[in-house]
């Protein structure tokens, strides 16, 4: 009777692999063998699908997607509303994207009667914040000055 059992399953599992290959399409070796590609027109470089490159000088990545179609990503302008924004480039002289889109520097003031703040806030191209600093001036002596007077700093005492 145990060998019945094992003849079934030895016939059950064999007819199981033969019928399961039939499930799976046959595909010939060439086409294994070919991949597909995208082309940029703009630098005339070919990239297998999945494959990612910057463009030098543009700061554009550029990917290949599996439709064979180009995919590119730029450097966009945040909406920044707080300060006076300025751009500043990139540190490094021909990053990857994107490392060398610009971030912006906005200033912003705030005066009170000790003297001035200063916020700087650094944001990247999304508008996400990256750097923060915060700068006191401060006013020592508002007296105005006779006209020989040179201009000295308050001397602190200190007890030793």
């Amino acid at each position: 009777m145990e060998s019945i059992n094992s003849v079934t399953y030895i016939i059950l599992l064999i007819s199981l692999i033969i019928g399961g290959c039939k499930g799976i399409p046959y595909r010939p070796q060439s086409y294994m063998d070919n991949q597909q590609f995208c082309m940029d027109t703009m630098t005339g470089r070919q990239l297998y699908v999945g494959e990612i490159f910057t463009r030098e000088g543009q700061c554009i990545r550029v990917q290949c997607l599996e439709s064979s179609r180009l995919w590119e990503d730029s450097c966009q302008v945040p909406k920044l509303t707080k300060g006076d924004c300025k751009r500043v480039p990139p540190k490094d002289d021909n990053p990857e994207y994107p490392r060398c889109c610009p971030l912006y520097e906005c200033k912003s003031y705030e005066t009170n009667p000790e003297g001035t703040m200063e916020m700087t806030n650094t944001y990247d191209h999304y508008g996400t914040l990256r750097l923060s600093s915060l700068t006191e001036l401060i006013v020592i002596d508002k007296r105005p000055r006779s006209h020989g007077e040179i201009p000295t700093a308050p001397a602190r005492k200190y007890q030793v």
